[in-house]
């Protein structure tokens, strides 16, 4: 019996074709499967992105709400210090009107805001007297005079209520202006009171503009309309206008002294010059009646009276968010410790 390598090879060949094929488990077609561990990967990804989203929507919802409660406690808290303000206001009542700032159109000090105030303290039937707190270097004389001319309006419809005037830093030009209107005007002795004068400043740059060859062209309607003009020279008819203009409103001033201060006041050469006084050289010339304070004039002129603000107030949404931030600010402080 012969034997080959090559019969051998072809034996095993053909058993190898004709054996009996093993059949696939389960678990290595998924192994086989290239596209199964990736939507695994992908549902597990999807499952936790969802989870998640409600997470932070549960989160979101919390966290407006939150807020919402701590806004209407602002409100509620709001509403209820105005209300218990007024209800707790029984027998006789001291106006406070502080003018502190500029004075002029949208300044600190405008006319139609001190107005109202004015009209809405005398709408108070328990009111004993005014007293305004004065801190000023002045500004405009038209807004200046409007005020001045509502106080003495209504010291003449109510003689009975005394208008007071307390100066603090300063009561000067305009700011003296309107306090000259007061029934009495007190001050520290370092306050700075008076300076009864006008000013109009500029400059004259015509000669700059020659010198560096330029060459400026106005055109105008009106020989002197542009007689402010600071790269164009003034003439001597302008200039005597103006001046005139200057001292007729120096002259409104004067004669707005004299008529709030009447016999109290000693006429000097300094006086009506632009000159300022310290509240002990004031006192003595008569142009404040004392020297005293808010706190003190309260405790000695009116013991029994509750005094209220009158103030300018803002917009409704400006205060409220001031009033939400001092409100977080003092409970953040509240909760904080430094160790």
């Amino acid at each position: 019996m012969s034997w080959t390598e090559d019969e051998d090879k072809s034996e095993s060949l053909n058993q190898n074709v004709n054996a009996p094929k093993q059949p696939i488990e389960p678990q290595e077609k998924e192994n086989l499967d290239p596209n199964r561990e990736i939507w695994t990967l992908l549902e597990k990804t999807l499952s936790e992105n969802i989870i998640e989203k409600r997470r932070a929507r549960r989160w979101r919802i919390f966290f407006r709400f939150s807020m919402l409660a701590i806004i209407l406690a602002v409100l509620g808290g709001w509403f209820m210090q105005s209300t218990l303000q007024n209800a707790n206001l029984e027998g006789d009542v001291i106006a406070m009107i502080p003018m502190r700032g500029v004075i002029g159109a949208d300044a600190e000090i405008e006319s139609s805001d001190v107005v109202n105030l004015l009209d809405d303290a005398y709408h108070n039937s328990r009111l004993k007297g005014v007293i305004i707190e004065m801190n000023s270097p002045g500004g405009s004389p038209v807004h200046s005079g409007i005020i001045y001319d509502a106080i003495r309006a209504k010291e003449q419809a109510y003689p009975e209520i005394p208008v007071l005037v307390v100066v603090e830093d300063m009561a000067a030009s305009g700011g003296y202006y309107i306090a000259s209107a007061a029934s009495e005007i007190y001050a520290d002795k370092a306050s700075l009171v008076g300076s009864i004068g006008v000013i109009s400043s500029g400059f004259d740059a015509s000669n700059l503009l020659e010198k560096i060859g330029v060459e400026r062209r106005t055109f105008t309607a009106g020989r002197n309309k542009a007689f402010l003009d600071p790269f164009s020279p003034m003439t001597d008819e302008a200039r005597n206008k103006w001046q005139a203009v200057l001292d007729e409103t120096h002259q409104q001033f004067i004669n707005a002294v004299k008529e709030g201060r009447g016999d109290r006041l000693t006429i000097t050469d300094d006086v009506f010059s632009g000159m300022v006084f310290t509240g002990s050289q004031a006192q003595k010339i008569g142009l404040i009646d004392g020297l005293s304070s808010v706190n003190e004039l309260l405790n000695s002129r009116f013991p029994d009276a509750t005094p209220v603000f009158y103030e300018i107030k803002q917009d409704s949404w400006r205060e409220l968010a001031k009033e939400f931030g001092v409100e977080m600010a003092t409970k953040i402080l509240s909760t904080t410790r430094i160790e």
